[in-house]
C-alpha cells in the first residue's frame, strides 16, 4: 500500500494531508515545532430543514399551471418559452457544508522552533497515520474511528501551547465562546442560518439567526513520562439528514468531552495500533501494483522519495508520465480508496462535493451534493474495489431523501413517488434551485431521483447485500420507479434538459428545454430494469413492477445517432452551444449505465467523445476515462490519464483538471469527485462485469505490467489479475457468496471461455485457458 511523502510543512490548505473517519475530517500541515490542523465535522452545515422553503413556492394548482405552460411551449418547439414557467417553480438553493475551525499546536522548545532542517512528513494510506519528523522530534497524527477523536502524539514530553480558532460565531455571540478548564480548551460555536452559494453574488455570504446547528471543538493536552499527546474532538447538534438540530453547544461540548475521557484512558500506543488495524480492515485486501520493480520508484531501494519530486520527474520525462513512473497511477488509486473510507461511514453522511474537507465559509457550490454526476461519481469505485460499507451512507441518505422529496414531488408535478433535482444538502433539499432566475439548463432536471434510485441495487449486484438488504431499499426503489413511470408520458419526459448543457436556436440564442433527452431515457431504463430485477429477486409482483416491465419494452435500448455519426443528446439533432462541454450526459447508457450498445452505437459514442475533446474539468476527465475503458480503447485511456495526472497549478482554464500539491483533484477548484471516481474508472480498465467478466479490457500501453488482487465482479466474484507486456499472465476467480456461484463467461483479448465458479475453489485462468480464435464478444 502506498504512502504520500513531502519535504517541508504545508504552506497552504491544498498542501495539507487529509485524515478522517467519515465524521471528523482533518487537514494537517505536518509541521512539528508548530502544527496546524484544520477541522471539519460532517454535522457542520448552514441552515436548517426550513431553509428550502424560506421564500415559499408555488402550490399544487400553481405548479400544475406552470408545468402545463412549459410543456405547451416545448410542444410548440419554443424552448425559450419554456424557461419562465420553469423558473417560477424554483426555490432558493441548497445549504453549505462548512469548516469548523483550526487548532495550532506549538511546542515550547527552543531547538524545535529554531531548527533549520526541513520537516519530513508522510501519510500512510493503509494505516491512516500521518508522521512528521524534525531533527530528533517526531509526531504521529491519526483519527480513531471508534471514538472519532484526533490524536496528535509528540514522541517527547515537551510542553505545548494549543490555540483553537474558528470562523464561526459563538453560541452566545459573534465571537467563538472559549472555555479553559484544566487540560481542556474548548470553543462553543454556532453555524450560520444561511450561506448563499457563490453563484448568488447579490446575497450576503452568511446570515446568522437562531435555530441552527451548534457545535463544540475541544482540545486536551496530556503530558506523559515519555511523550505529549494532544487530543481533539468535535461535536454538533446535527442528528440526522432532514431533522432539526437538537440540543445546545453545551450538549455538544459534553459529547466531545465524554469521547475525550474514553480516549484519555487508553494507552496511546494501543490507540495507534488499534486505529491502524481498523483502517487496514476497512480498506480490505485490494492491492494494485503497476510497473516492474526495476523501473518503478515505488519498488526501488529509495521508497522514501518525496512525492512532489516523484511527480515532477515523471512529468518531465520525455517518455510520458505513465512510462516514467506507472506507480503514480497506483498511488492515486490507493489515495482515492483511502479518501472514500475517510469521507463516509455507515450511519453517517455520504461524501460531499469536497469529501469531508472544506476550507471556505462560502465553499464552491456549497460543498454540498450535486446529483447530476458528482455525488454518484464519488461512489463509482466502492463496489468494484470492495468498499461497499462506504457506499452505505449514500443508500441511507437516499432513503431519507426520498421521504422528504415525496411531498414536493406531489406538489410540483402531481406525480406519485419521489424525485429530486440538481442539488441537495444535509436538510434533504429536494426542489429545483435558482431563486426564480436560475437557468433551467442547470436548475431544472427532475431525474435526480432516477439516478440515485438506480444505485440502490448496486450492493446486491456486486454480492455485498442479501435479500433482507434488498427488501430494505425496495420501497424507495419502487417509489422512484413510480415517479419515472408517471414522468415518462407519450414517449417523452417533457420538459427535459441535458444537465448543464445547451443548444442554439434562431438568432444564436441559447436554449436547453426539450421534449426528452437521451440521458432521461437511459436513466429511466436503468431504474426500471433494476426495479424489475429487484422485484424478481424478492418475489414481488405488484403494479409498479408490472408497469416497469411493460414500459421497458417501449423505451429505446440504444440512443439515436446523428447525421455526423455522434450520439444525439436532445430530442433531435440540435446545434450545440459548446461542442466541448464538460458533461457527456448523452453517453450515460454506456457508462455508468450498462446498456449493451452494438458496434454502430459504440462507434457513435467514440465520435461523440472525439467531438467533446479530451481536455476538461477533473471529474469530466474521469468520466471520459471510464467511457474509453468501456469502449476498450487503451490508447485513449493513456491520453486521459496523462491529463488527470498533470499539475493543476501549472494548467490554466476554467475547465482544466489536474492535481493540486496534496494530490486533491481540480475541477477547478478542488472537488473530491475526480479522486474518488478515479478508482472506479481505473478499475474499469482492469475488470468489467456488466456483460460477462472481462479481464484487462482497456489497460493502457503505458501500464504494460502489473497485478491487482481483490477486485469484485458482478454478481459477486473475487478477481485477481496479473499481466506482463500487456498480456494476461494469470487470473484467479472465486465466488464470494453462494448466489454468485455457477457458470460465467470470461472474456480476454477478444476470446471467451465458460467457467464454473464456486465459493470453495479458485478458478485459475491463463492465456491457454482461452480459445485461440478471436470471437469479439
Amino acid at each position: 500500500m502506498s504512502s504520500i511523502r513531502f519535504t517541508g510543512a504545508a504552506g497552504a490548505w491544498l498542501e495539507c494531508l487529509p485524515l478522517g473517519d467519515g465524521r471528523l475530517g482533518a487537514m494537517t500541515d505536518g509541521g512539528v515545532a508548530r502544527t496546524v490542523v484544520h477541522l471539519n465535522d460532517i454535522g457542520a452545515w448552514s441552515g436548517s430543514p426550513s431553509s428550502e422553503m424560506r421564500d415559499g413556492g408555488p402550490d399544487g394548482d400553481e405548479s400544475a399551471a406552470l408545468l402545463a405552460r412549459a410543456r405547451a411551449a416545448v410542444a410548440a418547439d419554443d424552448p425559450a418559452g419554456a424557461e419562465a414557467p420553469l423558473q417560477a417553480l424554483q426555490t432558493r438553493y441548497a445549504q453549505s457544508f462548512l469548516p469548523l475551525g483550526s487548532v495550532a499546536i506549538d511546542i515550547v522548545h527552543a531547538a524545535a522552533a529554531t531548527s533549520r532542517e526541513p520537516v519530513r512528513r508522510s501519510l500512510d494510506l493503509r494505516t491512516g497515520i500521518h508522521r512528521s519528523t524534525l531533527d530528533t522530534i517526531a509526531t504521529s497524527t491519526f483519527v480513531t474511528a471508534e471514538h472519532s477523536v484526533l490524536v496528535h502524539e509528540i514522541d517527547a514530553p515537551l510542553p505545548v501551547e494549543v490555540t483553537p480558532t474558528s470562523p464561526l460565531h459563538g453560541a452566545n455571540g459573534d465571537a467563538p465562546d472559549r472555555i479553559d478548564a484544566g487540560n481542556d480548551t474548548a470553543l462553543l460555536l454556532r453555524l450560520p442560518s444561511d450561506v448563499a452559494p457563490g453563484h448568488e453574488p447579490d446575497l450576503p455570504g452568511a446570515e446568522w439567526a437562531e435555530g441552527t446547528v451548534q457545535a463544540a471543538l475541544v482540545c486536551r493536552v496530556l503530558r506523559e513520562q515519555d511523550r505529549t499527546v494532544v487530543l481533539i474532538a468535535t461535536a454538533t447538534t446535527f442528528r440526522a439528514p432532514g431533522r432539526m438540530p437538537e440540543g445546545t453547544a453545551e450538549d455538544a461540548l459534553a459529547d466531545a468531552i465524554a469521547r475525550l475521557d474514553l480516549v484519555s484512558a487508553i494507552d496511546v500506543e494501543a490507540l495507534r495500533e488499534a486505529s491502524a488495524s481498523a483502517s487496514t480492515r476497512r480498506l480490505g485486501t485490494v492491492d494494485l501494483r503497476l510497473g516492474r520493480a526495476e523501473t518503478d520508484p515505488a519498488e526501488t531501494d529509495t521508497p522514501e522519495i518525496d512525492t512532489a519530486e516523484r511527480f515532477a520527474r515523471a512529468r518531465r520525462d520525455p517518455r510520458g508520465i505513465l512510462a516514467a513512473d506507472p506507480g503514480l497511477v497506483a498511488l492515486l488509486f490507493d489515495y482515492g480508496r483511502y479518501l472514500l473510507v475517510c469521507s463516509s461511514r455507515p450511519g453517517g453522511m455520504p461524501p460531499t462535493l469536497q469529501g469531508i474537507w472544506t476550507a471556505d465559509m462560502r465553499p464552491p457550490w456549497g460543498s454540498a451534493y450535486t446529483l447530476n454526476i458528482n455525488t454518484e461519481m464519488n461512489h463509482w469505485g466502492a463496489h468494484a474495489t470492495d468498499l461497499a460499507p462506504h457506499a452505505r451512507a449514500l443508500e441511507e441518505f437516499t432513503i431519507a431523501l426520498a421521504d422528504a422529496a415525496a411531498p414536493h414531488t406531489a406538489r410540483l408535478y402531481d406525480a406519485p413517488g419521489w424525485t429530486v433535482h440538481h442539488n441537495t444538502d444535509a436538510w434533504l433539499y429536494a426542489t429545483t434551485p435558482g431563486r426564480g432566475t436560475g437557468d433551467p439548463r442547470w436548475s431544472f432536471w427532475p431525474l435526480g431521483g432516477s439516478w440515485l434510485g438506480a444505485l440502490l441495487t448496486e450492493a446486491w449486484e456486486f454480492g455485498a447485500a442479501d435479500v433482507d438488504d434488498l427488501a430494505r431499499v425496495w420501497p424507495t426503489l419502487r417509489s422512484a420507479a413510480a415517479f419515472a413511470l408517471a414522468w415518462h408520458r407519450d414517449g417523452a419526459t417533457s420538459p427535459a434538459t441535458s444537465p448543464e448543457n445547451a443548444f442554439l436556436i434562431d438568432g444564436g440564442v441559447s436554449a436547453s428545454v426539450v421534449a426528452t433527452t437521451t440521458m432521461d431515457v437511459a436513466l429511466i431504463r436503468a431504474l426500471l430494469r433494476r426495479t424489475v430485477d429487484a422485484a424478481h429477486a424478492l418475489g414481488i409482483d405488484d403494479d409498479i413492477a408490472v408497469q416497469a416491465s411493460a414500459r421497458l419494452g417501449a423505451l429505446a435500448e440504444q440512443p439515436p445517432i446523428a447525421s455526423d455519426g455522434t450520439i444525439v443528446e436532445w430530442d433531435r439533432e440540435r446545434p450545440e452551444e459548446d461542442p466541448h462541454h464538460r458533461h457527456v450526459s448523452g453517453l450515460y447508457g454506456l457508462f455508468p449505465g450498462d446498456e449493451a450498445w452494438d458496434d454502430e452505437h459504440r462507434a457513435a459514442a467514440a465520435a461523440s467523445l472525439d467531438r467533446r475533446g479530451d481536455d476538461s474539468s477533473g471529474w469530466s476527465l474521469i468520466w471520459k476515462l471510464a467511457l474509453w475503458a468501456r469502449l476498450r480503447r487503451p490508447d485513449r485511456v493513456s491520453a486521459i490519464l496523462a491529463l488527470a495526472l498533470r499539475d493543476a497549478n501549472s494548467t490554466s482554464g476554467p475547465w482544466a483538471g489536474g492535481l493540486y500539491p496534496n494530490l486533491f483533484a481540480a475541477h477547478p477548484p478542488f472537488q473530491i469527485d475526480a479522486n474518488l471516481g478515479f478508482v472506479g474508472a481505473l478499475a474499469e480498465t482492469l475488470l468489467q462485469s456488466h456483460d460477462g467478466i472481462r479481464l484487462l479490457p482497456a489497460v493502457p500501453d503505458g501500464l504494460p505490467d502489473g497485478r491487482v488482487s481483490g477486485l469484485i465482479a458482478r454478481p459477486g466474484i473475487l478477481v485477481d489479475i496479473a499481466w506482463q507486456d500487456g498480456c494476461l499472465v494469470e487470473a484467479v476467480l472465486r465466488a464470494r457468496l453462494a448466489r454468485a456461484a455457477g457458470e460465467h463467461t470470461v472474456h480476454w483479448a477478444g476470446r471467451s471461455v465458460r467457467v464454473t465458479i464456486d465459493t470453495d475453489h479458485d478458478i485459475i485462468l491463463s492465456p491457454r485457458s482461452f480459445p485461440t480464435q478471436e470471437v469479439h464478444p
